[in-house]
């Protein structure tokens, strides 16, 4: 073990990066950025799961491109959590277009410190069941610069806190969009989805709110609308009196980018990303602001339990859609629970998938959809989740399914510009 330890430490030297955030090609030969491993979102994932495989240990090891201050492993980070290509076929099961898996050198242990620089990391031989394949389109860009950082984003104003209502407060969670379509039979426009504005610029949903069914049974996106709270009233007020929010803004779009491996047909919906480019730039106010993106505040570990708010104006238990725009409390599902449940309707939960809810009546629903799911860590609300699917809504030990933002915080930065 030590032996082994010390031949991959001598490696990370020999590879070792320029500096934080050089560019750098992954072992599927992808370009990427050279960051700590700890802010590597894809690859800190898999580096967390409870099982490795050994092909999963060999992808860490070989994504190694330096070391960093205090001895912190570097790893070519893009959004792969794989490998996409074999050296050897072997006949394993077809995996999304190719005639078989792969089979990779297998080591039998490694090892990489931790982020509090304690005692590191160690992988024996492990067998896992959670093997992918990810696409990812070339790097366009490091657009880290481009996502604000708190108190810029995820702020909150007096009253923004969650006292067990349905209503959100005027002004909370100001980041939260609604999706506009023009139907298709020409009667006018329909709202469906929501999103988060992560920018001034971009605003991100599910791929499924952005392409296929939505687009062939509703209509194709027209527009963004900002800073709304009560879809009935143009000026929206306080119902006690007070000051009364800024008028919502619509905005049309320049560009919409879904992720390369969404796939609708695919049961688990895997990749249910995407970002729309709005046609100018925002005009922040006091009900439109963006919200943080995990990596802005750093790795934080998740766990089964713990609360997190989902927002929207979808389906409720008295209405097909609320005018008002609601909040509900869910808690984070163990992932092995949650692969366990919808295992049962052969869904194949993935671990770049968040699980949360599974009580009667609390849920995200039809229309929520893109939305976000949230954490108050600090002094900042963060953009864990987006709405994906589920089965149903509400029904207990049944939870929701949402694309984990962690988990593609390297595809979000490479596809946003200036």
């Amino acid at each position: 073990m030590k032996v082994f330890a010390t031949v991959i430490f001598c490696i990370l030297i020999a590879n070792e990066a320029r500096g934080q955030n050089a560019r750098c090609f992954n072992p599927n030969q992808r370009p990427g950025l050279c960051v700590p491993i700890n802010q590597c979102q894809t690859l800190y994932s898999v580096l967390n799961q409870a099982r490795l495989s050994d092909r999963a240990k060999q992808f860490l090891k070989n994504s190694a491109c330096g070391m960093g201050a205090n001895n912190r492993p570097y790893v070519c980070c893009t959004g792969d959590t794989g490998y996409t290509q074999s050296r050897r076929l072997t006949n394993f099961p077809d995996y999304e277009g190719f005639g078989g898996d792969w089979e990779e050198e297998r080591p039998s242990t490694f090892a990489f410190p931790n982020q509090r620089g304690g005692a590191p990391w160690t992988f024996g031989n492990q067998a896992s069941s959670n093997d992918r394949v990810s696409f990812q389109r070339p790097a366009t860009g490091d657009g880290s610069s481009l996502l604000p950082q708190p108190p810029s984003c995820g702020g909150v104003s007096i009253g923004n806190r969650i006292y067990g209502g349905d209503d959100t407060n005027l002004n909370e969670f100001p980041w939260m969009v609604l999706l506009e379509y023009r139907r298709r039979n020409g009667n006018g426009i329909a709202t469906n989805c929501a999103g988060s504005l992560i920018n001034q610029r971009y605003v991100l949903t599910a791929a499924h709110c952005l392409t296929g069914r939505i687009e062939r049974e509703i209509g194709t996106l027209v527009s963004v609308r900002l800073g709304e709270h009560d879809t009935r009233t143009a000026i929206d007020c306080p119902p006690n009196g007070g000051n009364c929010a800024p008028a919502a803004q619509r905005l049309g779009y320049e560009e919409i980018r879904v992720h390369e491996g969404y796939n609708e047909k695919s049961p688990n919906q895997i990749h249910d990303i995407g970002l729309i480019r709005l046609e100018r730039n925002v005009r922040y106010s006091d009900n439109i602001q963006p919200i943080c993106l995990p990596s802005v505040v750093g790795v934080e570990p998740r766990q089964a339990g713990q609360s997190f708010t989902v927002s929207g104006w979808g389906r409720t238990l008295r209405m097909a859609v609320s005018p008002i725009k609601q909040k509900i409390t869910v808690n984070l599902v163990e992932p092995g629970k949650c692969r366990q449940r919808f295992s049962q309707i052969k869904v194949n939960v993935e671990s770049t998938q968040l699980c949360a809810g599974g009580q009667f009546g609390k849920d995200s629903c039809d229309g929520d959809s893109g939305g976000p799911l949230m954490r108050f860590r600090g002094d900042s609300w963060v953009l864990e989740g987006v709405v994906s699917f589920g089965y149903k809504c509400g029904l207990k030990d049944w939870p929701g399914v949402y694309t984990s933002v962690a988990a593609y915080d390297i595809w979000i930065r490479q596809n946003i510009r200036a």
